[in-house]
């Protein structure tokens, strides 16, 4: 895991390189645009793994940064992650005074990524959404049940399993009672043979299925058959999330699995 993203216009990067220099000699690793992430293809998906997989961003004000449309989405995205930010005037910025305020703000940038990596299933007797996850796609995943959360929606996953009890029977008893299913699909997913039999059985169920794409990504011929008809959503494609929450509103009957906002 990566403890720092690192926010910066590409024309001030000969001054934030002794600073990123000084806090990884120091034990610090750290997410640096140009070296870890190479801005070619869905550039936002890659800021968006990357910065879920920190606990704290640091962001260097300049004009340049601040005329950035690159720096406006990493910033948003930070924001909505709930990710500590730390901001420094490039100007009178010094790695030793960096690395001090990094040092002071780690704990609090850890308690603020327990606190809202915290999502509880839902348990009730209204229809709720079921999600299909796999575990590799966890923190991924987890943001997205908590914007879906957020939005009022009622989502079950297995991490609601009672210790003691049998899984197969437990994922049986809820996939019966849920009113959706979002499998998230990824390689991963079809990797996972538990996530194909949680697939197969909301089928069987005739059970309404909204899958989301995690990635860029084609099905198997067999499953192209059975659910390439599908409805469907492309979460990497989102920059906005508020654009994602609103086609999820548009699938049919969802709303059942939603409570009314106030």
């Amino acid at each position: 895991m990566k403890d720092l993203y690192i926010c910066f216009s590409n024309i001030d990067r000969e001054t934030i390189l002794p600073v990123v220099e000084l806090l990884e000699q120091t034990g610090f690793s750290c997410w640096l645009p140009g070296r870890d992430i190479i801005y070619f293809g869905n550039w936002q998906q890659a800021v968006t793994d990357a910065i879920h997989e920190s606990v704290m961003i640091l962001y260097f004000d300049s004009e340049a940064a601040r005329k950035s449309f690159r720096l406006v989405k990493e910033l948003q995205e930070a924001k909505e992650s709930g990710l500590l930010q730390l901001t420094f005037e490039l100007e009178t910025v010094t790695p030793e005074g960096v690395l001090a305020e990094v040092e002071a703000g780690l704990e609090e940038a850890k308690k603020i990524q327990k606190d809202v990596s915290v999502i509880i299933p839902y348990t009730g007797d209204k229809p709720y959404i079921f999600a299909s996850y796999s575990h590799k796609d966890k923190q991924k995943v987890f943001s997205i049940i908590r914007i879906l959360q957020s939005h009022g929606y009622r989502v079950w996953f297995d991490e609601g399993i009672d210790p003691g009890t049998e899984w197969d029977d437990n994922i049986a008893t809820h996939l019966e009672a849920a009113g959706y299913l979002i499998p998230f699909f990824s390689k991963n997913y079809f990797e996972s043979t538990n996530c194909k039999d949680e697939l197969y059985f909301a089928r069987e169920l005739d059970l309404d299925i909204l899958p989301v794409y995690l990635e860029d990504m084609e099905l198997d011929p067999a499953y192209a058959m059975r659910f390439g008809r599908k409805q469907a959503l492309f979460y990497y494609k989102y920059t906005d999330k508020r654009q994602f929450l609103d086609k999820v509103d548009t699938a049919q009957d969802i709303d059942l699995c939603r409570d009314e906002q106030l």
